[in-house]
């Protein structure tokens, strides 16, 4: 079957043209809509006239020329899933992105959007550079192959996740997982899937099957020699027996993790390890040890210029001075992030999240006056970003602060925000179901 309805398709809606625009001199709008979605084959002239609409030429390419085309783009997709190496993968695709190609056969078309989607995703493209080909792989069919629907739902998952919306990422990855012992599905790819999918079941709190899955996308990655792979399924596991609370397994996997970051100098994992070795003894009430392997992640972050890691890290060290009571330690930290921040200043708008961390816990430990507006600006930014965990611990700072100044109608307001958070994490719509 042609692509040709979706290519028409998708060239209208990058071009923001409405059908009747489109169809206008050519044919009835009802029939463009059939020819869009490839109900119907029109002819070569009604084809001819549209595509001069569009300002888009298509050669008639052999099948065997999209087919090598489409061989190339899928080895370039393995490497990139397995090696995640940004730069490599944004040079390799500067020749299917530098001129529009376009697929007659069908599965060729499905294939290069589908390939191309996960690629972009990797290289963390901004989310209306995504539009085109998102609308594109989501209009596409059931009549599609089972492999074909293994990958689409695995891309629109992913998509999901990274989002924020985990529950409709795991929903579309279980859907992927119907798909596995129907199509030819390569062990690489079942080891990045098991992968993205133990991630999602950490995030939706469901840590068995995260560590079930994570284990099983380990044993591929090892037995490859795909190292850094290996330590993301490690951490994942530390994370997830950490959530359960079995700290000794977090610390087992933790350090299973770092041997491999050492013995292959893998230093960008170094500094994430640390990280979650700092939160690992933070959540058993060990400040002092905490505090030591955030600052051996924040030394690794320093040398790497890593402004974000830095900031991050630093918010992760107030609050162990925080829950210690200890207000210049606190203070000293809160500057020293600030100075961060400002010496960022061509990117300051990447920074607002932390920006409002650092002015919280300077006003808070003073007492000031201002505390009441930093957390109302604050919950309200947060609420914007989506960020349900920061509008919640500071919806209940605020109504902790509001009641005992005994304001109460407005306190209530902010412990009704905590709740409906806690709610939506919970996946609850009802109290009956608490």
């Amino acid at each position: 079957m042609s692509s040709i309805g979706h290519i028409i398709k998708s060239e209208r809606i990058d071009q923001s043209m409405k059908q009747t625009t489109l169809a206008k001199g050519i044919c009835s709008t009802s029939y463009l809509s059939k020819i869009e979605n490839s109900l119907t084959v029109p002819s070569e002239e009604v084809v001819n006239l549209l595509l001069k609409k569009l300002d888009i030429e298509i050669d008639q390419v052999s099948s065997e020329k999209e087919n090598k085309v489409i061989t190339s783009l899928s080895e370039l997709y393995k490497i990139g899933v397995l090696k995640r190496d940004k730069n490599f993968i944004r040079g390799a695709l500067q020749k299917y992105t530098d001129e529009k190609l376009h697929f007659l056969q069908l599965n060729n078309y499905y294939s290069y959007q589908l390939y191309l989607f996960r690629l972009l995703l990797i290289l963390d493209e901004k989310k209306e550079n995504l539009q085109s080909i998102y609308k594109a792989i989501v209009q596409i069919k059931d009549e599609i192959d089972e492999k074909t629907k293994f990958i689409l739902n695995l891309n629109l998952g992913i998509y999901s996740y990274l989002e924020g919306n985990y529950q409709a990422a795991l929903n579309r990855l279980e859907l992927s997982l119907g798909h596995l012992n129907k199509g030819s599905i390569e062990e690489w790819e079942l080891a990045d899937f098991y992968n993205v999918l133990s991630l999602t079941y950490s995030k939706c709190n469901e840590f068995f099957n995260a560590i079930n899955y994570a284990s099983k996308s380990l044993l591929y990655y090892k037995d490859n020699l795909l190292f850094e792979r290996a330590i993301d399924n490690y951490i994942v596991i530390g994370i997830a027996y950490k959530k359960m609370r079995q700290f000794q397994e977090a610390e087992k996997n933790y350090y299973l993790a770092a041997k491999l970051a050492k013995d292959y100098k893998l230093i960008n994992y170094e500094e994430v390890i640390y990280q979650n070795l700092g939160s690992l003894y933070a959540i058993q009430g060990c400040p002092e040890k905490a505090i030591e392997f955030y600052k051996l992640s924040l030394k690794i972050k320093e040398e790497d210029c890593n402004a974000e890691g830095y900031l991050l890290t630093t918010l992760s060290i107030i609050k162990e001075y925080s829950k210690q009571s200890d207000h210049q330690q606190v203070l000293q930290w809160c500057q020293k992030g600030l100075i961060k921040i400002a010496q960022e200043k061509s990117s300051t708008k990447n920074y607002f999240a932390y920006f409002y961390h650092l002015e919280i816990y300077s006003h808070y430990l003073n007492q000031t006056e201002e505390l009441e507006m930093v957390l109302t600006e604050a919950i309200s930014y947060f609420e914007n970003e989506q960020d349900g965990r920061h509008v919640q611990k500071y919806s209940i700072l605020l109504a902790d602060y509001l009641f005992k100044h005994h304001k109460f109608k407005a306190a209530s307001i902010y412990y009704q925000k905590a709740n409906q958070v806690l709610f939506k994490q919970k996946f609850i719509k009802n109290w009956e179901d608490l």
